[in-house]
């Protein structure tokens, strides 16, 4: 019965979002011990503000504009097409600051880019674990797509450097 197909593939839509948001945990986890005398660790303010939107990651992936959306898309039933989810793309994107295309925009208007630049690099740390690789070489193999500023830039190849130095010891 398609009800139950639906089911399904709901829990393992739910599955997969608790999953990734226990790797995100995971690497702030990672971030916090392996950048832990960089500014963004020392600075309570900028610690408190990463935590915090750490602790709320993804949390728009449960909302009436992206849940069913996503699930349709990622984890459709066997009699369901293919959705176009790019509405419920760009509502993701505009309630979660740490994909690029958020902070471009947070670095023009001068507020909190920092914050969501290493929770940027927390998530796609977290979807290394997934996918069997790391966040640098995430943004390596789409940084001719990924258009963020020169600042951004340094401080991501900071932390890269920090995850990759600790990983050789």
């Amino acid at each position: 019965m398609e009800i139950f197909e639906q089911i399904k593939k709901t829990r393992e839509y739910l599955d997969y979002i608790e999953e990734h948001c226990q790797n995100v945990q995971k690497a702030w986890e990672e971030i916090r011990t392996k950048c832990k005398d960089m500014f963004f660790i020392e600075d309570m303010n900028f610690f408190m503000n990463i935590d915090n939107n750490v602790k709320k990651h993804d949390l728009s992936k449960m909302s009436e504009y992206e849940f069913v959306q996503y699930r349709k898309a990622f984890y459709p039933s066997d009699n369901e097409t293919k959705y176009d989810m790019s509405e419920a793309w760009e509502h993701h994107k505009a309630n979660n600051p740490h994909h690029w295309e958020r902070l471009t925009e947070e670095y023009k208007k001068g507020q909190h880019w920092i914050v969501h630049c290493v929770h940027m690099i927390i998530d796609w740390t977290a979807m290394g674990y997934k996918f069997g690789d790391t966040a640098k070489s995430y943004y390596e193999k789409n940084k001719d797509k990924i258009d963020i500023p020169d600042d951004a830039v340094k401080l991501i190849y900071q932390i890269f450097e920090r995850l990759e130095n600790n990983e050789k010891t």
